[in-house]
């Protein structure tokens, strides 16, 4: 009798184990293709994100969800190509149902990649200036917002770009390729594209016009090394979950031309730094990442200091300021702790003193890694976000309380 009670209750535990495997339906995001469709909820159209601490997106067994390929593309699996959007269903960890047949989801993609839009809201930022939200246009006429950006139409410089990074930043997908920048219709420049703007040639000339240099002079601009104008990345590639989001950042209304000496070592290092503080401390953080002033640099004839823009022709006309600063604020609105960070972008500028709008703080910030032996990979500092506010005038009083240490 025990031994038969014994086999009862083996094999009740054993089914209760068995019962609970079948219901959990787990999907590795970092096993998607780099083309993959979005992952959306079928009542609502929301993106499904993983679950806490995991790259996986777990359903029930046979759970129906919506893959979408927006921007003209088409789910495909093997040699199967379905519509732009279709219903899936969870059959197995990483395999999927579509239309009767079974795929691993690892061989589910879009026939063309995810297309992200920017588009004008009708809002106004910091009272003067056009607010812009970047995100994906579903076949259902709803958007799913990524980021917002702050654009100033009259110089076409990007003033701020802000989104929330999520606390399980750290379960991204990662290694996948950067697609060519988008423009869209925002710059509008006289005769010419952004692109070509950052050609290293174009961006010699530019620079060495406004500064009374002969075209070829190679003081600022190098044609080799660290020492031109990259496109600098406001909201960072990285700081998104799916690759898909990644590209998105991809929006020349998302950067600034920034030196790649920068744009290499400490404000790569920033970016880096707070994901992982925040995928260490598993808070959710506000942030805005902006620009600030002009970049100077000494007339040729005169010595005087010179704002340097981007775009500039035979008539004077100029557009597009290169920045004098790069700044970010990470704002913890749970716990009400805040920080703004500010990154010098010049090289060549020798009195730092010129470019500090509040007080360092920088040793009271654990989380923050500068490299400040190197001047030219961009002097950077930190400050309490109050008196950052006193020169940033327009930025939003956050509540804070205190420091984001």
């Amino acid at each position: 009798m025990a031994c038969f009670k014994f086999v009862l209750t083996t094999f009740y535990l054993l089914a209760l184990f068995w019962g609970a495997s079948a219901k959990d339906c787990l999907i590795d995001i970092k096993k998607l293709q780099q083309n993959h469709p979005l992952f959306l909820t079928q009542d609502s159209n929301d993106l499904i994100y993983p679950v806490t601490q995991t790259s996986t997106i777990s359903f029930n067994t046979r759970d129906s969800f919506e893959l979408e390929c927006p921007g003209s593309g088409k789910v495909k699996a093997e040699d199967q190509t379905f519509g732009e959007k279709v219903v899936a269903k969870c059959l197995a960890d990483g395999v999927v149902g579509i239309e009767n047949q079974r795929f691993n989801v690892s061989e589910v993609e879009c026939t063309r990649k995810v297309s992200s839009t920017a588009r004008y809201t009708k809002n106004t930022c910091w009272s003067q200036h056009s607010e812009i939200e970047v995100g994906f246009k579903l076949a259902s006429g709803k958007f799913i917002r990524v980021y917002n950006v702050c654009f100033d139409e009259e110089t076409r410089n990007v003033v701020y770009s802000t989104f929330n990074m999520t606390r399980d930043i750290g379960y991204q997908t990662a290694g996948n390729t950067r697609p060519a920048w988008s423009e869209g219709k925002f710059y509008k420049l006289p005769g010419v594209k952004m692109d070509e703007l950052y050609n290293n040639d174009v961006q010699r000339q530019t620079i060495n016009r406004q500064l009374g240099l002969p075209e070829e002079d190679t003081s600022y601009v190098k044609p080799h090394g660290t020492r031109y104008l990259a496109r600098g990345h406001l909201t960072a590639k990285a700081d998104f979950m799916y690759n898909a989001e990644q590209q998105a950042t991809f929006h020349y209304i998302n950067s600034a031309p920034q030196w790649q000496s920068f744009n290499a070592r400490n404000w790569f290092y920033l970016e880096r730094n707070l994901r992982n503080f925040v995928a260490e401390k598993y808070i959710d953080v506000l942030v805005y990442t902006g620009t600030y002033g002009a970049l100077t640099l000494p007339h040729a004839s005169t010595g005087e200091e010179t704002d340097v823009y981007f775009y500039f022709d035979s008539n004077g006309e100029r557009f597009v300021p290169i920045p004098e600063l790069f700044w970010k604020v990470a704002y913890d609105p749970v716990h009400r702790a805040g920080v703004a960070v500010i990154g010098l972008n010049n090289p060549y500028q020798t009195d730092i003193s010129a470019s500090l709008i509040c007080t360092n703080i920088a040793d009271k910030i654990s989380w923050l890694n500068f490299d400040i032996d190197k001047p030219a990979a961009g002097y950077m500092y930190a400050c309490d976000v109050d008196e950052f506010r006193k020169a940033v005038r327009d930025f939003p009083d956050l509540d804070i309380k205190k420091l984001l240490t």
